[in-house]
């Protein structure tokens, strides 16, 4: 008749002073009803011996225990105490005896109302859907008869309210496989409720492989979702962003070996100078997070990017430099550098190399610019996460002023507006709002 595996919360009040055994049997009846193998009677000083009273019929048929208030009157005029205690009650109780969500019923039928609207926050704090309460019989016009009904009520509405709330917040400091794990706790009944729940878990998705720079994958899942959800969403314009990052490169083809075109080279220079928007963007959520040393790592990479773009706008790939071009040919000789064993090309050539070589073909400013940038170059090869056995970025003002001087050399090659347009779509998750 009991399931063990069910556990119910039950106030035990002081009840009607003129008929005390039908208050034990309305008591009687909420545990009978709800079938519940294991039985917390919460009670005060002036409902302790009633509670006992009840603990005791049930003995060799349920659990009970008698949970006592440790204060006198708490239950009359302080919420924040009886939401304190229950809380701790049911940390308690739940994680000593392995009880799920699911597996718990509340009954706020009986006490003060402080302490059902205590038991009622508490139980939809560990995530309960199963209320109940008793209620009287009525008639057909509504007068009350002979009789009383245990009224079971879900809140899953309220708490799915509530798993979206936080939801929000993990987005926006960019929780994102958090956020997804909070959204597969439970899933919702209601067909709309469904629909935006997994509308979301798709965001999540989305953002996460995006942020983690998988921009195929992040197209893919893009292709699935539905807008709008409350504020998250990936506009059109994000979704030709990263649609956009995900273009291969032109490289040497073996097959015909054929070199790409200077067209095709400055098709290669477009998309980089878009990743490094989306490195920048992704670097200072990572400052933002004061994980600095990633963030370093990010501008180093900007630094060594935008070397390669220089380089790809010049006719050149560093790791495709074939010596039957003249100056790189003389660029070999001078710097020692023979044919990689299998293949016609240069071994690819670094940072360092790559401004010693803008310097040999007349790409001065270009040289200089990447020179001015030597100091990212210490704190990524002194970093615990490349060489070093310590931390070392540890200004934030400092790798917040090497993004924005490397992004800024992105101007003269894009345009005033096209940067700015750039920048704005790229910072999309940064600058997430909740419309909601």
């Amino acid at each position: 008749m009991y399931d063990k595996s069910k556990i119910l919360f039950l106030i035990v009040g002081t009840g009607n002073p003129n008929d005390p055994e039908g208050y034990k049997r309305l008591l009687r009846k909420a545990i009978d009803e709800t079938g519940a193998g294991n039985v917390v009677l919460i009670s005060s000083g002036e409902s302790a011996k009633t509670a006992e009273e009840i603990k005791n019929n049930y003995v060799d048929k349920v659990r009970a225990y008698v949970a006592g208030l440790p204060e006198q009157g708490m239950e009359v005029d302080n919420v924040d105490k009886c939401y304190k205690f229950l809380d701790e009650l049911f940390n308690d109780v739940i994680h000593k005896n392995g009880f799920t969500p699911e597996d718990i019923v509340v009954d706020f039928t009986h006490g003060t109302k402080v302490m059902s609207a205590a038991l009622y926050a508490v139980g939809m704090r560990h995530n309960v859907s199963n209320f109940h309460y008793i209620k009287r019989n009525n008639d057909e016009k509504g007068n009350l008869i002979a009789g009383e009904t245990i009224q079971k009520t879900d809140a899953a509405y309220a708490r799915e309210l509530e798993i979206l709330k936080q939801c929000r917040i993990l987005f926006k400091t960019w929780q994102f496989s958090a956020a997804k794990s909070l959204l597969s706790i439970k899933k919702p009944e209601n067909d709309e409720q469904k629909e935006l729940f997994s509308n979301i878990e798709k965001l999540a998705d989305f953002y996460s492989e995006w942020d983690r720079m998988d921009y195929a994958a992040a197209e893919r899942v893009a292709l699935d979702i539905n807008l709008p959800a409350f504020g998250f969403s990936a506009t059109s314009a994000v979704r030709k962003w990263v649609k956009g990052l995900t273009f291969s490169f032109y490289e040497y083809d073996p097959k015909t070996c054929t070199m790409p075109t200077k067209e095709q080279l400055v098709q290669n220079a477009k998309t980089a100078i878009n990743m490094m928007f989306d490195l920048y963007a992704n670097g200072l959520r990572r400052l933002e997070s004061g994980l600095f040393e990633d963030a370093s790592i990010r501008a180093y990479r900007m630094a060594e990017m935008l070397g390669q773009i220089y380089m790809l706008l010049s006719g050149y790939k560093n790791d495709e430099l074939s010596d039957s071009d003249a100056n790189v040919r003389d660029f070999a000789q001078k710097n020692g550098l023979r044919r990689q064993e299998g293949n016609d090309f240069l071994p690819p050539i670094g940072r360092k190399k790559v401004i010693d070589f803008l310097r040999r073909i007349g790409k001065q400013k270009y040289a200089d610019i990447l020179k001015n940038a030597e100091e990212l170059v210490e704190k990524r090869n002194n970093s615990i996460l490349i060489h070093g056995f310590s931390a070392c970025a540890k200004n934030e003002s400092d790798i917040k002023e090497a993004f924005d001087f490397l992004l800024n050399q992105l101007k003269p090659l894009t345009g005033g507006e096209e940067w700015t347009a750039k920048l704005h779509t790229a910072m999309f998750m940064n600058n997430f709002k909740d419309n909601a």
